[in-house]
């Protein structure tokens, strides 16, 4: 399972990897839910190795947490395979589904590591993303491996008091049932997602958007965590050199990533005093002035309620004047990384974030409208950091008016991790749910395109092929494609609530029913 994750991308490892597994849950008798906590714990400990750069107790306590959802799913599927004596073809993959869709909102969500995650290169099979979401993908794996666990374990043919449900289910006239359940139509399933797949893209033929320019700095974040005034200015002069350098090309937006802008852009600067705030705020004028453009801009931004300050993790976007036009402050904050909850009932929790003060989370979608050099009029939304991993704001933000995205980040404090090759897979299937382009900037990388296929037809590289911590300006076109919203933009998350609810219906049928058993006798 962890060979089938960036970075080693083995993708095609998802479609066996769970099948030890699923005969060990059928299989097993005195340590089948322990042994599952450990698979889980094992897994997201590897899986989440990154961050241990920033705090080495939340990723023991984020990987004790992700790990509960293994065991809930071995008791959950142990108890319906065995009370209704359903094959693991069937039960495995609604359940699973339905536990990666609550893992993606429950205690403000962590929707990373779903298997489906791991076909982001797949691109044929992974259209069908935007009629399900990524749960779809996950769903189909997972089907795939509990039915070849199904014939294993029929062939092993296990007659203890244990002994999975299907392996009796051979009764003349039965075996079609079976061989129906754990063979043709898990088949059928994959077949009509790839056709599905195949026919998207053979009709896929984009048009040319705006021409959008991201400077990455690589900023290290120790440096920029720390920052004196002078460390400040050496950063802004970084971004400021790399944007000048992009001179000479036809640019119609200039973005920064998050939290770039070193000085507070909404404040002016004679209230706080601070030389930083004074050259960014000049650095802004200069830039638009001297390259024609529109800026997106991260920061910070300050506001104050009385004696309070209050700060928001920001975009700023400026248009060829250097006039600002619009802000967009993060809505999904990080727990633990830029907002502390119950800090008011355990003071000591503060001391877990890595901020010293909390930011505070916006409250607007805003959708910017930007002009181009061709007199064209295109609307764009900007997610920050980790919103791109979350499918109801991306949505929410097409549902708007959006053409395209940008995502705005700052993944330093992973350093040259697998965290930046498992973010922008997460983000692959962002833009096919929607059928939007995803534009990333990002301070240490990987800054990219993300055409409305899921297909990345560009990232920053330097020669010798390096996309991390790399420091340098990106510039490509956008690619749009002309159609009404998809069906996951209109209807969201259908399936995964489709597949919560049969998994809630197969648990009170297993609690509360004895006729929908599909026990036979023995042959």
């Amino acid at each position: 399972m962890c060979l089938s994750f960036p970075p080693a991308d083995v993708g095609y490892l998802a479609w066996i990897a769970f099948i030890p597994w699923f005969i060990l849950i059928i299989t097993e008798e005195k340590y089948v839910y322990l042994s599952a906590l450990f698979i889980g714990m094992v897994f997201f400990f590897i899986q989440l190795s990154w961050l241990r750069y920033v705090a080495a107790a939340a990723w023991i306590m984020l990987s004790l947490y992700c790990s509960a959802y293994f065991l809930l799913f071995a008791f959950i599927t142990r108890l319906v395979v065995f009370r209704l004596k359903w094959p693991l073809g069937i039960v495995a993959p609604c359940i699973w589904a339905s536990l990666e869709f609550i893992r993606s909102f429950l205690l403000s969500g962590f929707p990373w590591f779903f298997i489906g995650h791991t076909q982001y290169q797949y691109l044929p099979l992974i259209q069908v993303a935007d009629i399900t979401g990524v749960y779809g993908i996950s769903f189909i794996i997972v089907m795939i491996d509990g039915c070849i666990a199904d014939w294993i374990l029929h062939f092993l043919n296990y007659r203890n008091k244990t002994a999975h449900a299907l392996s009796s289910f051979l009764l003349p006239g039965k075996k079609m049932l079976f061989f129906g359940l754990t063979c043709v139509f898990p088949l059928a399933l994959l077949t009509a997602a790839m056709l599905y797949g195949f026919w998207w893209l053979r009709n896929y033929k984009p048009l040319e958007g705006p021409t959008l320019c991201m400077a990455q700095g690589n900023i290290p974040q120790d440096l920029k965590f720390q920052s004196t005034e002078e460390d400040d200015i050496r950063i802004l002069k970084i971004y400021s050199d790399l944007s000048v350098g992009a001179k000479g090309n036809t640019i119609d937006l200039l973005i920064w990533p998050e939290t770039m802008i070193p000085g507070l852009l909404n404040i002016n600067p004679e209230l706080t005093g601070r030389k930083i705030d004074i050259l960014s705020q000049l650095t802004v004028l200069q830039l638009s002035q001297e390259l024609h453009t529109h800026l997106l801009l991260g920061g910070l931004a300050l506001t104050l309620n009385g004696e309070n300050q209050i700060y928001f993790n920001s975009a700023y976007y400026y248009n060829k004047e250097g006039t600002f036009v619009d802000r967009y402050d993060k809505i999904h904050l990080v727990p633990f990384g830029e907002f502390t909850p119950l800090k008011d009932y355990f003071p000591f929790l503060t001391k877990l974030v890595p901020y010293e003060v909390g930011l505070t989370h916006g409250q607007k979608r805003t959708v910017f409208h930007l002009d181009t050099r061709d007199n064209k009029h295109f609307a764009f939304g900007s997610s920050i950091c980790y919103e791109d991993t979350v499918p109801s704001l991306i949505r929410a933000f097409k549902k708007e008016g959006a053409d395209f995205m940008v995502n705005i980040t700052n993944d330093g404090w992973f350093r040259n991790s697998a965290e930046l090759d498992q973010h922008l897979a997460i983000m692959v299937f962002r833009a096919v749910e929607n059928r939007m382009t995803m534009a990333r900037a990002a301070n240490t990388g990987i800054s990219s395109f993300v055409a409305p296929d899921g297909a990345i037809y560009d990232r920053l590289t330097d020669l010798q092929g390096k996309y991390r911590e790399i420091s340098g300006t990106l510039i490509n076109r956008i690619k749009l494609i002309k159609n009404s919203n998809t069906i996951y933009t209109l209807w969201g998350d259908w399936f995964s609530i489709l597949c919560l609810t049969t998994s809630g219906i197969m648990i009170f049928l297993a609690l509360f029913g004895s006729t929908f058993s599909l026990t036979f006798p023995k042959d």
